[in-house]
């Protein structure tokens, strides 16, 4: 598989809607320097070689591995050092039983995904970059904040959460960003991407 990315899936759950909604969720590659240009990855690029290669990486919305890299990273860059990760997010097939048969049928055919990108800080601003179809995609924030707090709903499987976003504003909150991604108000969403999540069950 070509480790570009496609559409970014949007998840059934709204754990998963919140940590990946815009950027799957984003996982790195500790330093990617000597690494291989995203464009040149093979089309048969595995989680298992992405975990090999070093990659911060996340499975289903969560961080599996790179948990000190990131937080390394985020660090270093809050100092107004450069530094740079890749980022790699896995996706499998989604609960069946929200779905009828034919749909998740449908739906299967598209997993497992995977999706990497790239994501650095020259020391004024966050660059991260992919591919989708062929084309590359290159976005800029300025600030990269983190957040921490109880999960969002009682419903939830996760007790707590850390999030990393990179956003246009560093003074917006999480409950602002999560009011932007559910509101049906034209202009409540307030651009943003989330490429780090840790959750904590206990």
């Amino acid at each position: 598989m070509k480790c570009k990315t496609g559409g970014f899936p949007i998840r059934k759950h709204i754990v998963l809607i919140l940590s990946v909604l815009l950027v799957p969720a984003m996982t790195g590659c500790g330093q990617s320097d000597g690494l291989a240009p995203l464009e040149e990855l093979p089309e048969d690029y595995s989680l298992e070689q992405a975990k090999k290669d070093g990659c911060i990486t996340h499975e289903d919305g969560d961080i599996t591995q790179g948990k000190e890299r990131f937080e390394e990273f985020y660090d270093t860059t809050k100092s107004g050092k450069a530094d740079k990760v890749r980022l790699a997010d896995y996706y499998s097939p989604d609960d069946p039983s929200g779905y009828d048969p034919e749909s998740y049928e449908a739906l299967k055919a598209g997993y497992p995904r995977l999706y990497v990108l790239d994501l650095s800080f020259d020391g004024e601003q966050y660059t991260i970059r992919w591919y989708e179809d062929g084309e590359e995609i290159i976005r800029n924030y300025p600030y990269l904040l983190k957040y921490e707090g109880p999960a969002e709903s009682s419903d939830a499987v996760y007790k707590s959460y850390t999030r990393y976003v990179l956003t246009n504003d560093d003074g917006v909150t999480w409950q602002e960003l999560v009011w932007g991604m559910i509101s049906s108000q034209l202009g409540d969403y307030i651009d943003h991407m989330s490429i780090c999540t840790d959750y904590v069950y206990e």
